[in-house]
């Protein structure tokens, strides 16, 4: 358990731009198994509405929360971190991620900063949520702050049962990101799971369940309570 925290806190303590990927694995998760079949040459024809629908369905709501579970696969440490919990977003620029493991571990971002807490390090690091989620990066779309198509090289790569699956390649800069995947409800046009690439092979891989969308969530949760005895280091801005 120390040494997973340590691998987390390492990568915390990189530049806030390398922060984006940690973000990132903190964000999706599940393995993902391609077994449905490409599109056949008409189906493609629906790319653009794809895109459109799951663009819409997540203008269209104003918050959701959610269950998440987590794998992340650290290539170059050859370990694999394993992780649950729920999470809560707020258009625009409001999301909040409570695990139940690692117990009493969170991820906030109250629309203006990004705060890490782990709880055996007895700190909460922070830096400026502008510098860490750029408009190539995808959770700047679940945050409200991003557009598929203008932000994102999308591809509709096939059908997994009632899933679209989506391919979204970076736009310039990866921002630590080489490939996205997302498995797209056809009726709803919610994403279910999405499967992310780095461009050192690390994959991180979340899936959502019980999603409610409409929730009413208040803005005071999303507001920092720091724990008892418990220290704010600021990353800045570099």
């Amino acid at each position: 358990m120390q040494e997973k925290s340590r691998i987390r806190q390492r990568l915390f303590q990189q530049p806030v731009r390398k922060l984006v990927r940690l973000a990132l694995s903190l964000i999706f998760a599940a393995p993902l198994f391609l077994s449905g079949p490409l599109l056949a040459a008409e189906e493609s024809k629906n790319e653009e509405q794809v895109i459109e629908g799951l663009q819409k369905s997540y203008e269209s709501a104003v918050d959701f929360v959610a269950d998440f579970r987590q794998e992340t696969e650290l290539k170059t440490l050859n370990r694999t971190l394993k992780a649950w919990g729920k999470v809560y977003f707020k258009r625009p620029g409001k999301m909040l991620w409570r695990y139940e493991e690692p117990k009493g571990q969170w991820v906030l971002a109250d629309g203006k900063s990004l705060y890490f807490y782990q709880p055996e390090q007895g700190q909460v690091l922070k830096a400026p949520l502008k510098n860490a989620f750029h408009s190539d990066v995808p959770l700047s779309f679940l945050l409200g702050i991003g557009n598929l198509k203008r932000d994102f090289k999308v591809t509709l790569k096939g059908l997994e049962g009632n899933q679209y699956i989506l391919q979204l390649g970076p736009k310039g800069e990866s921002g630590g990101v080489d490939e996205v995947l997302l498995g797209v409800d056809r009726q709803a046009f919610g994403i279910d799971w999405a499967r992310i690439r780095d461009p050192v092979e690390n994959v991180t891989t979340v899936r959502f369940s019980n999603m409610r969308r409409g929730a009413g969530l208040n803005d005071s949760l999303f507001r920092l309570q720091v724990p008892d005895g418990v220290d704010v280091v600021d990353m800045g801005s570099k």
